[in-house]
Protein backbone atom coordinates (compact mmCIF):
# COMPACT_ATOMS: atom_id res chain seq x y z
CA UNK A 1 0.00 0.00 0.00
CA UNK A 2 1.78 3.42 -0.92
CA UNK A 3 1.66 5.68 1.90
CA UNK A 4 -0.38 9.18 2.45
CA UNK A 5 3.03 11.02 1.05
CA UNK A 6 3.60 9.32 -2.07
CA UNK A 7 -0.19 9.96 -3.05
CA UNK A 8 0.37 13.35 -1.96
CA UNK A 9 3.41 13.78 -4.46
CA UNK A 10 1.87 11.50 -7.19
CA UNK A 11 -1.26 14.82 -7.09
CA UNK A 12 0.94 17.20 -6.73
CA UNK A 13 3.27 16.17 -9.49
CA UNK A 14 0.69 14.14 -11.65
CA UNK A 15 -2.61 15.86 -11.68
CA UNK A 16 -1.88 19.68 -10.82
CA UNK A 17 -2.07 20.59 -14.54
CA UNK A 18 -5.39 18.78 -14.72
CA UNK A 19 -6.96 20.16 -11.21
CA UNK A 20 -6.05 23.90 -12.51
CA UNK A 21 -7.63 23.26 -15.12
CA UNK A 22 -10.86 21.64 -13.81
CA UNK A 23 -10.43 24.83 -11.16
CA UNK A 24 -10.25 27.13 -13.67
CA UNK A 25 -13.62 25.15 -15.45
CA UNK A 26 -15.52 25.52 -12.00
CA UNK A 27 -15.20 29.02 -11.95
CA UNK A 28 -16.45 29.59 -15.32
CA UNK A 29 -19.23 27.72 -14.78
CA UNK A 30 -19.99 29.14 -11.74
CA UNK A 31 -19.87 32.81 -13.35
CA UNK A 32 -22.14 31.39 -15.88
CA UNK A 33 -24.65 30.35 -12.73
CA UNK A 34 -24.40 33.61 -11.69
CA UNK A 35 -25.27 35.27 -14.56
CA UNK A 36 -28.25 32.66 -15.71
CA UNK A 37 -29.67 33.41 -12.04
CA UNK A 38 -29.46 37.18 -12.24
CA UNK A 39 -31.07 37.19 -15.82
CA UNK A 40 -33.89 34.68 -14.92
CA UNK A 41 -35.46 37.15 -12.63
CA UNK A 42 -35.52 39.93 -15.51
CA UNK A 43 -38.39 38.82 -17.06
CA UNK A 44 -40.42 38.72 -13.90
CA UNK A 45 -39.48 42.30 -12.83
CA UNK A 46 -40.18 43.62 -16.22
CA UNK A 47 -43.64 41.76 -15.78
CA UNK A 48 -44.05 43.30 -12.63
CA UNK A 49 -43.65 46.72 -13.87
CA UNK A 50 -45.25 46.43 -16.57
CA UNK A 51 -48.69 45.33 -14.20
CA UNK A 52 -48.01 48.51 -12.09
CA UNK A 53 -47.61 50.92 -14.84
CA UNK A 54 -49.40 49.69 -17.87
CA UNK A 55 -52.42 47.13 -16.38
CA UNK A 56 -53.43 48.08 -12.79
CA UNK A 57 -53.34 51.77 -14.28
CA UNK A 58 -55.85 51.03 -17.30
CA UNK A 59 -58.09 48.73 -14.80
CA UNK A 60 -58.74 51.78 -12.69
CA UNK A 61 -59.42 54.18 -15.56
CA UNK A 62 -62.05 51.41 -17.21
CA UNK A 63 -64.44 48.60 -16.41
CA UNK A 64 -62.59 45.77 -14.35
CA UNK A 65 -64.50 43.28 -16.91
CA UNK A 66 -63.00 45.65 -19.96
CA UNK A 67 -61.56 42.84 -22.66
CA UNK A 68 -58.59 45.38 -23.16
CA UNK A 69 -57.59 44.56 -19.54
CA UNK A 70 -57.47 40.92 -20.25
CA UNK A 71 -55.86 41.56 -23.86
CA UNK A 72 -53.44 43.31 -22.20
CA UNK A 73 -52.27 41.18 -19.41
CA UNK A 74 -52.47 38.31 -22.21
CA UNK A 75 -49.79 40.29 -23.64
CA UNK A 76 -47.60 40.26 -20.93
CA UNK A 77 -47.57 37.18 -20.10
CA UNK A 78 -46.31 36.50 -24.01
CA UNK A 79 -43.74 38.65 -23.82
CA UNK A 80 -42.47 37.52 -20.32
CA UNK A 81 -42.81 34.09 -21.82
CA UNK A 82 -40.67 35.06 -24.92
CA UNK A 83 -37.91 36.97 -23.02
CA UNK A 84 -37.12 34.08 -20.75
CA UNK A 85 -36.95 31.60 -23.77
CA UNK A 86 -34.71 34.50 -25.29
CA UNK A 87 -32.51 34.84 -22.56
CA UNK A 88 -32.02 31.06 -22.03
CA UNK A 89 -30.99 30.42 -25.84
CA UNK A 90 -28.75 33.34 -25.20
CA UNK A 91 -27.35 31.98 -21.90
CA UNK A 92 -26.77 28.79 -23.94
CA UNK A 93 -24.75 30.07 -26.25
CA UNK A 94 -22.49 31.55 -23.67
CA UNK A 95 -19.07 30.64 -22.31
CA UNK A 96 -19.65 28.57 -19.30
CA UNK A 97 -22.57 26.66 -20.02
CA UNK A 98 -20.51 24.04 -21.74
CA UNK A 99 -17.97 24.35 -18.78
CA UNK A 100 -20.86 23.46 -16.12
CA UNK A 101 -22.38 20.70 -18.23
CA UNK A 102 -19.05 18.75 -18.60
CA UNK A 103 -17.72 19.57 -14.98
CA UNK A 104 -18.33 16.58 -12.86
CA UNK A 105 -17.76 14.10 -15.71
CA UNK A 106 -14.72 15.60 -16.69
CA UNK A 107 -13.06 15.76 -12.97
CA UNK A 108 -14.28 12.03 -12.94
CA UNK A 109 -12.03 11.25 -15.92
CA UNK A 110 -8.86 13.60 -14.99
CA UNK A 111 -8.66 13.19 -11.44
CA UNK A 112 -10.40 10.19 -10.16
CA UNK A 113 -9.58 7.47 -12.82
CA UNK A 114 -5.77 8.26 -12.42
CA UNK A 115 -6.10 7.99 -8.65
CA UNK A 116 -8.00 4.66 -9.13
CA UNK A 117 -4.99 3.68 -11.27
CA UNK A 118 -2.40 4.72 -9.08
CA UNK A 119 -3.78 3.16 -6.39
CA UNK A 120 -3.76 -0.32 -8.89
CA UNK A 121 -3.84 -0.45 -12.14
CA UNK A 122 -5.99 -3.86 -12.20
CA UNK A 123 -9.03 -1.86 -10.33
CA UNK A 124 -12.27 -1.44 -11.89
CA UNK A 125 -13.82 1.69 -11.63
CA UNK A 126 -17.81 2.22 -12.49
CA UNK A 127 -19.12 5.62 -11.88
CA UNK A 128 -22.75 4.59 -11.95
CA UNK A 129 -22.49 1.99 -10.06
CA UNK A 130 -23.68 1.27 -6.21
CA UNK A 131 -23.74 -1.64 -3.46
CA UNK A 132 -26.85 -3.20 -4.22
CA UNK A 133 -29.95 -3.54 -1.28
CA UNK A 134 -28.84 -7.10 -0.55
CA UNK A 135 -25.31 -5.84 -0.07
CA UNK A 136 -26.07 -3.56 2.44
CA UNK A 137 -28.55 -6.25 4.50
CA UNK A 138 -26.24 -8.97 4.67
CA UNK A 139 -24.75 -6.57 7.10
CA UNK A 140 -26.67 -7.93 9.60
CA UNK A 141 -26.04 -4.29 11.02
CA UNK A 142 -29.61 -3.01 9.83
CA UNK A 143 -33.15 -3.95 10.27
CA UNK A 144 -34.66 -4.87 7.31
CA UNK A 145 -37.10 -2.29 5.68
CA UNK A 146 -38.35 -0.86 2.66
CA UNK A 147 -34.92 1.51 2.13
CA UNK A 148 -34.38 3.89 -0.72
CA UNK A 149 -30.49 2.91 -1.73
CA UNK A 150 -28.68 5.20 -3.70
CA UNK A 151 -25.26 5.91 -4.61
CA UNK A 152 -22.30 5.72 -7.38
CA UNK A 153 -18.80 5.70 -7.66
CA UNK A 154 -17.94 1.66 -7.20
CA UNK A 155 -14.80 0.66 -7.51
CA UNK A 156 -13.88 -3.36 -7.31
CA UNK A 157 -10.73 -4.36 -6.51
CA UNK A 158 -8.09 -7.67 -5.09
CA UNK A 159 -5.33 -8.25 -3.47
CA UNK A 160 -4.15 -11.48 -3.25
CA UNK A 161 -6.93 -13.96 -1.99
CA UNK A 162 -8.90 -11.32 -0.93
CA UNK A 163 -11.69 -9.02 -3.08
CA UNK A 164 -13.40 -5.84 -2.21
CA UNK A 165 -15.54 -3.20 -3.26
CA UNK A 166 -16.49 0.13 -1.94
CA UNK A 167 -19.15 3.01 -3.31
CA UNK A 168 -20.83 6.00 -2.21
CA UNK A 169 -23.93 4.79 -0.50
CA UNK A 170 -27.12 6.74 0.71
CA UNK A 171 -29.88 4.87 2.30
CA UNK A 172 -33.05 6.66 3.31
CA UNK A 173 -36.22 5.50 4.81
CA UNK A 174 -39.76 6.92 5.03
CA UNK A 175 -41.49 6.16 8.02
CA UNK A 176 -44.95 5.09 8.41
CA UNK A 177 -45.85 8.15 10.77
CA UNK A 178 -44.33 11.40 10.34
CA UNK A 179 -44.35 15.33 11.47
CA UNK A 180 -45.18 17.06 8.79
CA UNK A 181 -42.33 18.96 6.58
CA UNK A 182 -40.25 16.33 8.35
CA UNK A 183 -38.45 13.88 5.01
CA UNK A 184 -37.15 10.54 5.01
CA UNK A 185 -34.60 9.32 7.77
CA UNK A 186 -31.38 9.25 6.84
CA UNK A 187 -29.60 5.58 8.17
CA UNK A 188 -26.18 5.99 6.31
CA UNK A 189 -25.09 8.17 3.98
CA UNK A 190 -21.24 7.55 3.20
CA UNK A 191 -18.15 4.94 2.25
CA UNK A 192 -19.59 1.43 2.26
CA UNK A 193 -17.14 -0.97 1.78
CA UNK A 194 -17.24 -4.96 1.73
CA UNK A 195 -14.22 -7.41 1.68
CA UNK A 196 -14.48 -11.14 1.07
CA UNK A 197 -12.43 -13.55 2.59
CA UNK A 198 -11.78 -16.81 1.30
CA UNK A 199 -12.39 -18.90 4.68
CA UNK A 200 -15.06 -17.62 7.46
CA UNK A 201 -15.62 -15.95 10.51
CA UNK A 202 -16.12 -18.31 13.61
CA UNK A 203 -18.83 -15.98 14.79
CA UNK A 204 -20.33 -12.91 13.77
CA UNK A 205 -19.58 -9.76 15.30
CA UNK A 206 -21.26 -6.65 15.14
CA UNK A 207 -19.80 -3.29 15.88
CA UNK A 208 -22.02 -0.14 16.07
CA UNK A 209 -21.13 3.44 16.91
CA UNK A 210 -21.80 5.32 20.20
CA UNK A 211 -23.51 8.39 19.00
CA UNK A 212 -25.87 10.53 18.45
CA UNK A 213 -26.90 8.94 15.15
CA UNK A 214 -26.95 5.53 16.84
CA UNK A 215 -29.45 6.85 19.31
CA UNK A 216 -31.66 8.41 16.47
CA UNK A 217 -31.76 5.27 15.22
CA UNK A 218 -32.57 2.77 18.00
CA UNK A 219 -34.69 5.74 19.98
CA UNK A 220 -37.00 6.68 16.65
CA UNK A 221 -40.60 5.63 15.85
CA UNK A 222 -38.70 2.48 13.59
CA UNK A 223 -35.66 1.11 14.82
CA UNK A 224 -33.45 0.47 12.41
CA UNK A 225 -30.74 -1.30 14.53
CA UNK A 226 -32.18 -4.02 16.94
CA UNK A 227 -28.90 -4.34 19.40
CA UNK A 228 -31.02 -6.99 21.50
CA UNK A 229 -30.84 -8.86 17.95
CA UNK A 230 -27.08 -8.94 17.09
CA UNK A 231 -26.07 -10.91 20.62
CA UNK A 232 -24.64 -10.53 24.02
CA UNK A 233 -22.89 -7.04 24.41
CA UNK A 234 -18.84 -7.73 24.39
CA UNK A 235 -16.87 -5.30 26.44
CA UNK A 236 -13.37 -5.29 24.96
CA UNK A 237 -9.67 -4.14 26.98
CA UNK A 238 -9.22 -1.34 24.62
CA UNK A 239 -11.09 1.96 27.26
CA UNK A 240 -10.65 3.97 24.10
CA UNK A 241 -13.01 1.71 22.24
CA UNK A 242 -15.37 1.19 24.60
CA UNK A 243 -16.01 5.03 24.53
CA UNK A 244 -16.54 5.22 20.98
CA UNK A 245 -18.24 1.99 20.06
CA UNK A 246 -20.59 -1.27 21.41
CA UNK A 247 -19.70 -4.19 19.66
CA UNK A 248 -22.21 -7.93 19.88
CA UNK A 249 -21.43 -11.18 19.07
CA UNK A 250 -23.38 -14.51 19.54
CA UNK A 251 -19.97 -16.05 21.14
CA UNK A 252 -18.46 -13.58 23.43
CA UNK A 253 -15.08 -15.91 23.36
CA UNK A 254 -14.75 -16.11 19.82
CA UNK A 255 -15.60 -12.64 19.45
CA UNK A 256 -12.71 -11.60 22.02
CA UNK A 257 -9.94 -13.48 20.06
CA UNK A 258 -11.54 -11.57 16.88
CA UNK A 259 -10.88 -8.41 18.35
CA UNK A 260 -7.48 -8.13 19.04
CA UNK A 261 -5.31 -5.18 20.39
CA UNK A 262 -4.06 -3.91 17.01
CA UNK A 263 -7.84 -4.42 15.43
CA UNK A 264 -9.48 -2.05 18.59
CA UNK A 265 -6.65 0.40 17.57
CA UNK A 266 -6.92 0.82 14.09
CA UNK A 267 -11.01 0.64 14.27
CA UNK A 268 -10.66 3.61 16.62
CA UNK A 269 -7.78 5.27 14.58
CA UNK A 270 -10.40 5.31 11.76
CA UNK A 271 -13.26 6.57 13.70
CA UNK A 272 -10.87 9.36 14.77
CA UNK A 273 -9.28 10.69 11.15
CA UNK A 274 -12.94 10.23 9.96
CA UNK A 275 -14.73 12.12 12.94
CA UNK A 276 -17.79 10.37 11.68
CA UNK A 277 -20.12 7.36 12.71
CA UNK A 278 -18.55 3.86 11.89
CA UNK A 279 -20.22 0.24 11.11
CA UNK A 280 -18.84 -2.80 11.26
CA UNK A 281 -20.08 -6.23 10.53
CA UNK A 282 -17.78 -9.51 10.52
CA UNK A 283 -20.20 -12.04 8.78
CA UNK A 284 -19.60 -14.97 7.32
CA UNK A 285 -16.43 -14.55 4.85
CA UNK A 286 -17.17 -10.98 4.80
CA UNK A 287 -16.43 -7.94 6.70
CA UNK A 288 -18.41 -4.60 6.22
CA UNK A 289 -17.73 -1.36 7.10
CA UNK A 290 -19.81 1.89 6.75
CA UNK A 291 -18.41 5.34 7.52
CA UNK A 292 -21.13 7.90 7.61
CA UNK A 293 -19.31 10.92 7.59
CA UNK A 294 -21.75 12.22 4.79
CA UNK A 295 -19.30 13.12 1.82
CA UNK A 296 -19.28 12.22 -1.76
CA UNK A 297 -15.62 12.12 -2.47
CA UNK A 298 -15.54 11.32 -5.92
CA UNK A 299 -18.21 14.25 -7.15
CA UNK A 300 -17.21 18.15 -7.42
CA UNK A 301 -19.28 20.67 -6.85
CA UNK A 302 -19.13 24.31 -8.18
CA UNK A 303 -19.37 25.37 -4.94
CA UNK A 304 -16.04 23.57 -3.42
CA UNK A 305 -12.29 24.59 -4.72
CA UNK A 306 -10.30 22.16 -6.38
CA UNK A 307 -7.52 24.19 -4.56
CA UNK A 308 -8.58 22.67 -1.45
CA UNK A 309 -6.99 18.50 -1.89
CA UNK A 310 -9.02 17.92 1.15
CA UNK A 311 -11.13 15.46 0.05
CA UNK A 312 -8.63 13.43 -2.29
CA UNK A 313 -6.69 13.09 0.69
CA UNK A 314 -9.61 12.20 3.12
CA UNK A 315 -10.83 9.30 0.51
CA UNK A 316 -7.16 8.08 0.66
CA UNK A 317 -6.88 7.96 4.15
CA UNK A 318 -10.08 6.16 4.49
CA UNK A 319 -9.05 3.59 2.04
CA UNK A 320 -5.94 2.82 3.27
CA UNK A 321 -7.24 2.75 7.01
CA UNK A 322 -9.77 0.31 5.62
CA UNK A 323 -7.12 -1.91 4.07
CA UNK A 324 -4.97 -1.76 7.18
CA UNK A 325 -8.10 -3.73 8.77
CA UNK A 326 -8.39 -6.26 6.35
CA UNK A 327 -4.55 -7.16 6.59
CA UNK A 328 -5.22 -7.24 10.23
CA UNK A 329 -8.16 -9.68 10.15
CA UNK A 330 -5.87 -11.87 7.21
CA UNK A 331 -3.18 -12.62 9.73
CA UNK A 332 -5.13 -13.40 12.75
CA UNK A 333 -5.47 -17.58 11.67
CA UNK A 334 -7.67 -18.45 14.89
CA UNK A 335 -10.84 -16.34 13.65
CA UNK A 336 -11.00 -18.24 10.40
CA UNK A 337 -13.35 -21.64 10.09
CA UNK A 338 -13.92 -23.59 6.80
CA UNK A 339 -17.48 -23.57 7.59
CA UNK A 340 -20.39 -20.80 6.68
CA UNK A 341 -22.88 -20.07 9.26
CA UNK A 342 -26.16 -18.74 9.53
CA UNK A 343 -27.15 -15.77 11.87
CA UNK A 344 -30.45 -17.05 12.60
Amino acid sequence: MKTIEEFNAFVAQQLDAQLQQLENQRQSAQAWVRRMRILGVVPVILFFAFLMWVVIPRQENNNPNSLSIFLFLGIGVVLTLALSFGLRRYMANQKGMQEMVDYKQDFKNKVIQPIIRFIDPAFSYQPLNHASYEEFMESGLFTRQEYNISGNDQVFGKTGDLSFQWCDLKVTHMPVVTLRGMGHDVIFEGTWFIAQFPRYFTTPVYIVPRSTMMEKLTTSDTDYIETWNLGKKVTTADTAFNKLFMAYAKDTDEAQQLLTAPLLAKIVRLQERSQAPVYMSFSNNRIYIGISHGEDYFEAGLQESLTDRRLLTDFYLDFTGLMEIVDDLRQNGSIWTSVAFSRT
